[in-house]
């Protein structure tokens, strides 16, 4: 009873379509192991004999992979003991690969189970094997031996899976919803598991069952959470059920959640995964994984399509086909033989700081990573992000801004400030200048601010400030200034817009959604602030507008600010008229947003944006960003490889200066972008630095080097960045995984 307790306590979620939000299947799966653990992910392509799919491999383990195909058919598992003691078998890991390899939907799935255990025998006590596909879902039993059964979850209903059989009453002869052994139930009376005049109609679950795992109180307490977050209430015992209608219809956010909560996560639980089914697309497109790792939060975490090339460091050999031939060999010393692979850091939270090198720290924060041990009543720090810093040299100050809170655009993001006195070593406690205190206390939020430092010396700080819609990007523009590095701020006051354009909302007293992203520079006409603007549209696509600040450097009152709008309306930059090498369109709109501005030689201003269409684009102007050419794909060079990039920041960056206008550059990458994926946001894996040059005379101004790896981590290098220049030293100002804020001296390759 010790060993199932302890390394027994995977969970399982499956829903059908119809008690969804969002109309998907999911699958949702807690993998608990209690012997050392080392997750690898593979994209393992298809041949002549095997369709491709995505592998969650744990070397060494017969039953703790996680598979999703190319059809769209995922499978992962829950140990359930059973009472089987005299049968035999020989199948244990052949069962989901084959599942991987060959199945085309999650009922084919069920036969291949099925055809394996009556062939070979199932050579472990028991298991439940959880199944979906985009249109239905699959619980599988199988029993040591030659016996199984399974059952279709109603796509109107929601099942919960512990470490013990769900399966109860069964009819075989409805082959729509039940598939099975023949002799499932004269099996169970020959051991005399079953007795008809003493147990009435036959319930698997009790016939099969190890009592003990029924009895087990990790089990029930499981189950019982569970079906009181789906169902508001919990029928456990001998009646039960397999699967319920809930409540209400839940979102995957509902099931992430659940399976970050104690007593269904364990100190064993080493991954978490959500499948996300859509029937409205085709398999391969229509399939989303949700993945998190110990202690995170899997809805909120990285997602994987099939088809998502994996890093390096996910990897313990080259090839997925090396890795399935050594899957049972070499599994002892796993930190030892790969110290630089990826899941350590997730399995000893201490090494995290150090995943990306650094070489200033400027905020760690105090609350705990793992959302269910934080302070509700502290201010949320565990998202870091837009993080901007800017130079005072007349009092030998650094100033940082940044937007925080407990997780992005959470009930409790605001600005914060603080600063150093000794060129970034050390930095003051930040102050909280605007927006929501705690997740205890919410408060209208701020976020998106915009510094500014006049040549008097005053400091602005502007910001988008939520009013009467919750919603990150729709506010109005609020600011404050301070006289005395920061000391002391002025009240608040509104920014007015002066201008509201068709694609605004309709309705006036709604605000216009918007976000500048990259601190204002001084590259307008005359030196003064000029900015990009993302500037969404009433269907949420945004286009990129630029705006200049006229009247920064005469200290106004922040109601007295004035802003022109550049290339802005019906003239803003939109993805439908960039000219792309591939014919994509996605399903999150075809965007243009977050544009960079660096400064050329010749007296021109570069911009480089992100976009939807699976390559940054760029433009310049030759009238201090009144004007603009008409935006291109990012190459290499003039007639080179286009740089591929999914919607994620692509930040670039003078090495001398932000507005230094040297010619050396450095463009911040993913290089990735899978053509066959439904949306944009796509995983936000490995992300490269790319050295780049002026080069006169030239279409594409800038022409960029060979990619370089700035940050190894497999996910979350989403980096709102920005850049100073001290001392003949630039420092790229950064958000590692949007929780530590972090400094590094960037070297241009000689």
């Amino acid at each position: 009873m010790k060993f199932l307790l302890f390394f027994s306590l995977c969970f399982g979620i499956l829903a059908g379509r119809n008690a969804t939000t969002d109309g998907y299947v999911y699958l949702g799966h807690n993998e608990d192991q209690g012997s050392p653990a080392m997750l690898n992910i593979y994209n393992v392509p298809a041949n002549d004999w095997r369709c491709s799919y995505l592998w969650f491999e744990f070397p060494g383990q017969k039953a703790g992979d996680s598979f999703v195909n190319e059809y769209g058919v995922g499978i992962t598992s829950d140990k359930c003991k059973s009472r089987e003691d005299k049968a035999t078998g020989t199948v244990i890991y052949e069962v989901r690969t084959t599942v991987a390899q060959k199945a085309r939907s999650s009922r084919e799935a069920v036969h291949i189970i099925g055809a394996l255990v009556e062939k070979y025998g199932y050579g472990d006590s028991g298991r439940s094997y959880l199944i979906a596909d985009r249109h239905e879902a699959w619980v599988c039993a199988v029993v040591k031996g030659k016996h199984w059964v399974a059952q279709r979850v109603p796509d109107d209903e929601i099942a919960t899976i512990p470490n013990y059989y769900t399966i109860g009453k069964i009819n075989l002869k409805d082959t729509v919803n039940f598939l099975g052994s023949k002799d499932i139930v004269r099996y169970a009376k020959k051991r005399g598991w079953y007795r008809p005049r003493r147990d009435g109609e036959f319930n698997f679950r009790l016939a099969y069952s190890d009592p003990a795992t029924l009895n087990s109180k990790n089990n029930r307490d499981r189950h019982e959470l569970a079906q009181m977050t789906f169902f508001g209430d919990a029928i456990l015992g001998d009646e039960t059920p397999f699967s319920r209608k809930p409540m209400r219809k839940f979102h995957r956010k509902t099931l992430s959640q659940l399976l970050t909560e104690e007593p269904i996560r364990q100190k064993t639980t080493v991954l978490t995964t959500v499948f996300t089914m859509n029937p409205n697309f085709a398999s391969k497109n229509g399939t989303t994984i949700w993945v998190g790792l110990p202690g995170q939060d899997a809805a909120s975490q990285s997602q994987w399509t099939i088809g998502t090339k994996s890093p390096d460091c996910c990897h313990r050999y080259a090839t997925a086909d090396e890795a399935m031939e050594k899957h049972f060999s070499d599994t002892g010393n796993f930190e030892e033989k790969w110290p630089n692979h990826f899941y350590w850091h997730y399995l000893h939270p201490e090494m995290d700081i150090d995943v990306v090198p650094h070489d200033f720290t400027v905020y760690v924060p105090k609350q705990p990573s793992v959302e269910s041990e934080r302070d509700l009543t502290a201010r949320g720090d565990t998202y870091n992000d837009h993080f901007h810093v800017l130079d005072d040299p007349e009092r030998g100050l650094l100033y940082a801004f940044w937007t925080q809170g407990s997780h992005e655009a959470g009930n409790d993001v605001h600005i914060v400030f603080t600063k150093s006195s000794d060129a970034g070593r050390t930095w003051a406690e930040p102050v909280m200048l605007a927006g929501s205190p705690s997740m205890a206390d919410p408060k209208p939020v701020a976020t998106y601010q915009q510094p500014m430092l006049s040549r008097s010396g005053r400091l602005y700080c502007l910001w988008v400030q939520e009013t009467t819609v919750k919603k990150n990007l729709c506010g109005i523009m609020r600011g404050m200034y301070s006289d005395d590095a920061g000391q002391t701020w002025s009240e608040p006051e509104t920014v007015p817009f002066p201008i509201r354009f068709e694609e605004d909302p309709a309705d006036p007293s709604v605000p216009p959604l918007w976000c500048l992203w990259q601190r204002p520079l001084r590259f307008g006409s005359e030196g003064k602030f000029m900015a990009g603007c993302s500037r969404y549209d009433r269907n949420d696509i945004p286009r990129v507008e630029f705006w200049q600040y006229e009247n920064i450097d005469e200290d106004p009152e922040v109601r007295d600010i004035r802003i022109s709008f550049f290339n802005t309306g019906k003239e803003a930059f939109d993805a439908k008229y960039v000219k792309n090498d591939h014919e994509y369109i996605p399903k999150d709109g075809l965007s243009v947003e977050e544009a960079c501005i660096v400064g050329l030689p010749d007296g021109r201003l570069f911009s480089v944006m992100r976009t939807s269409i699976g390559h940054p684009i760029w433009s310049v102007s030759s009238d201090d960003g009144k004007h603009w050419s008409r935006p291109e794909i990012l190459r290499t060079k003039d007639g080179g490889t286009p740089i591929l990039q999914p919607r994620s920041p692509c930040p670039i960056y003078d090495y001398a200066g932000p507005e230094a206008r040297s010619g050396r550059y450095f463009l911040m990458v993913h290089d990735t972008f899978d053509f066959n994926g439904v949306i944009s946001y796509q995983n936000r894996g490995p992300l490269f630095k790319r050295d780049g040059e002026f080069v006169p005379g030239a279409h594409q101004p800038v022409w960029f080097g060979e990619p370089e790896v700035f940050s190894p981590r497999d996910t979350g290098n989403s980096f709102y960045t920005s850049y100073t220049a001290l001392d003949g030293e630039g420092i790229l100002w950064y958000g590692d995984h949007k929780f530590y804020l972090f400094g590094k001296v960037m070297d241009p390759k000689d």
